[in-house]
């Protein structure tokens, strides 16, 4: 009962503050308003999911603009890099997140970016702008296994997802993620008890990232992301 009565609360923080972040970008544009609403939706939403969440490395984040690159393992999962990140991040996420009712719209006036896969002229456009706010001193991070992991594994990274790290030349960071497949497993809703960690790991070298391949750095991403498996 308990967890079926935090799952509704979610739901409906999730719809309110989508809302909200809408409004705020239509009526009141500027100052990042939609940005601070969905910051505030994610520390709310670990909070009333009652998990406790544990941020480790945060050293390792370089104080310009990044690439972070997490594995993935629940919809809990955006919400827990925007509680953990002390600067705002922007998702580049694929095209069929932004189009969930509210959320999607909320998502984009917060300005994250939908990938369109199958438009090859969309993804070159939104990928300019992620390497602009890159170069602006934004954070961007993308989940490159493409799914959910339905057990905490982590699955093969999908080297399409670095061309954002080959072409822009802004530090990748490598940060994982646990807890998530337990505290709202793939395919579910419900809320159930679980401890959340986001661990950020040291961002690559330029030694590792010699070559410059997509395939390269997801294969190096991947390394630096397992060995931080503790």
């Amino acid at each position: 009962m308990r967890g079926a009565l935090r799952s509704l609360i979610l739901v409906l923080l999730t719809a309110g503050s989508s809302v909200a972040a809408f409004l705020a970008d239509r009526l009141l544009p500027g100052g990042n308003r939609a940005v601070r609403v969905m910051g505030w939706w994610g520390r709310a939403f670990v909070r009333s999911g009652g998990w406790k969440l544990r941020v480790e490395g945060m050293e390792n984040l370089p104080s310009g603009g990044a690439v972070l690159v997490a594995n993935h393992q629940s919809i809990v999962d955006i919400p827990m890099l925007v509680s953990a990140f002390p600067r705002p991040i922007g998702f580049l996420a694929k095209r069929e997140l932004g189009e969930i009712p509210l959320f999607g719209k909320a998502m984009a006036a917060a300005g994250n970016l939908f990938v369109d896969r199958d438009d090859p002229r969309d993804t070159v456009r939104i990928l300019r702008e992620a390497g602009t706010r890159l170069h602006d001193g934004g954070l961007v991070a993308v989940f490159p296994e493409g799914t959910r992991s339905g057990d905490g594994s982590i699955g093969e990274f999908l080297p399409g997802a670095f061309y954002l790290a080959q072409k822009s030349g802004a530090p990748v960071v490598p940060v994982y993620i646990d807890g998530g497949y337990r505290a709202i497993p793939k395919g579910g809703v419900r809320v159930r008890p679980a401890e959340l960690l986001v661990r950020v790991l040291p961002p690559l070298s330029p030694g590792e990232r010699e070559g410059g391949s997509k395939e390269r750095i997801a294969a190096a991403v991947r390394a630096r992301i397992l060995e931080g498996v503790k």
